[in-house]
């Protein structure tokens, strides 16, 4: 368990302190109308002010325009600047000049990927920090694109379980709306993070707090919980499969 004002608190004096020895001019946050991106706008604007923070709306299929009005006006309400770029005629560009037709889950990964090389652009214009909104279940899941969502200078909620980063957006005082969306990471049209991963986060975390913080074995952890064991294997097979996801790139040892 993780107190939550306190985490707050240190998520921001960290943020501050961080941007402070950069030397970098601010933030730059991609906002896509979902809770992750909201409750790490909401933080950077805490820790250095609207007039340090930047957001990128970066709609492209299947975003819906409720998702991207929805991060229009949490940027305007928190005075923070924003531009808003649609990526998808950059998507079919790619798409065109290969000698194949892309499939789905290889083109939702360009889509992820062009919206890092857009708010690294912004960055590198702006001399500003590109700040990551990836989660702690996402990380230990290796549920993010190598070189997409998960490329960053420096994260907000990264130690922060998806459940934690919902009691945080309460404490945050931001709309229950983003609570209560259902989360996707908008790769393609009826895409869910939940549908894909086949469990609730809620039962993820529950799994993964036990195997990964406390060391308890799948059999222990359905003793304890009563998730279904096929469930628990699952996610410690999502988790042990994607080690590669989160190491540094393998080389040959040669010095």
């Amino acid at each position: 368990m993780v107190d939550i004002p306190e985490s707050r608190k240190r998520i921001e004096e960290f943020l501050a302190d961080y941007l402070h020895q950069s030397g970098a001019s601010g933030y730059i946050v991609g906002v896509s109308g979902g809770l992750d991106s909201a409750v790490t706008l909401k933080l950077a604007v805490e820790a250095v002010g609207p007039g340090r923070v930047e957001g990128l709306i970066m709609p492209g299929q299947p975003s819906h325009r409720e998702n991207i009005q929805d991060a229009k006006e949490l940027c305007q309400e928190l005075g923070v600047e924003f531009h808003e770029l649609g990526i998808e005629e950059t998507v079919d560009q790619f798409s065109s000049e290969v000698p194949f037709e892309p499939e789905r889950e290889t083109e939702g990964n360009l889509r992820v990927r062009i919206r890092m090389v857009l708010l690294y652009m912004f960055a590198n214009e702006k001399s500003s920090l590109v700040l990551g909104t990836s989660n702690r279940t996402e990380t230990l899941l290796g549920y993010f694109t190598k070189y997409g969502d998960e490329a960053a200078d420096v994260r907000a909620i990264s130690e922060l379980y998806k459940t934690e980063v919902k009691e945080l957006a309460d404490e945050l005082g931001l709309p229950r709306k983003f609570v209560e969306k259902e989360p996707t990471a908008g790769m393609w049209e009826g895409q869910t993070d939940e549908g894909e991963l086949g469990a609730t986060y809620e039962e993820i975390d529950k799994i993964l707090k036990r195997y990964i913080d406390e060391g308890k074995d799948v059999s222990g952890i359905v003793e304890e919980v009563g998730i279904e064991k096929e469930k628990v294997e699952c996610v410690v097979e999502l988790h042990e499969s994607s080690s590669h996801k989160r190491g540094t790139v393998p080389s040959p040892e040669i010095r």
